[in-house]
């Protein structure tokens, strides 16, 4: 059977709705990048002792973190989201990985992640030199020492879990 005849009748319908795709495109949430990291952010670092040994994931998770925590505060996208918990929860999980990493607290989330990409960019081509340069801001080779060693981390477990929740859940209807 033939699936041409299907394909063209649903872009007609489409292109009469009068609505640009780049419209239909926001509204079925494929624009927001952080929604298809949200998705696997369980996966990635849900168990947060299996990246025990790993510093260039530890690296990239802590990263994910500091850019959910700040979406959550300034992204139109993630600022209103149906769990009321979401903030609060990536806040926590911010402080619980920085507290674990030596990050102080008044370090600004965008030298964080500057410094944290950097350093798991760095380490995944194992270079390990470039990746103390990168986090220099933060706390240099003695974040770079925790990243091998971190401990089990259950605020940013259960934040995982939130974000996979809230990216999953249905947008229209609100």
């Amino acid at each position: 059977m033939k699936s041409w005849p299907l394909a063209l009748s649903l872009l007609l319908s489409l292109a009469a709705c009068g609505d640009t795709p780049r419209n239909l495109l926001g509204q079925i949430r494929v624009a927001d990048p952080l929604r298809i990291v949200a998705r696997a952010a369980p996966f990635e670092f849900g168990e947060t002792e299996r990246l025990r040994g790993r510093p260039a994931e530890a690296a990239d998770a802590a990263a994910r973190i500091e850019e959910f925590a700040n979406a959550a505060e300034t992204d139109p996208l993630w600022t209103h989201p149906r769990n009321p918990t979401l903030l609060p929860q990536l806040q926590m999980a911010r402080s619980e990985f920085r507290q674990a990493l030596g990050i102080s607290p008044r370090v600004p989330n965008t030298v964080a992640i500057t410094a944290l990409d950097g350093a798991a960019r760095a380490l995944y081509r194992y270079n390990t030199p470039a990746a103390e340069v990168a986090l220099a801001p933060i706390g240099g080779g003695t974040v770079l020492a925790r990243l091998s060693n971190l401990p089990r981390l259950p605020r940013v477990e259960d934040a995982s879990q939130a974000l996979a929740i809230e990216a999953n859940t249905s947008q229209f209807g609100r």
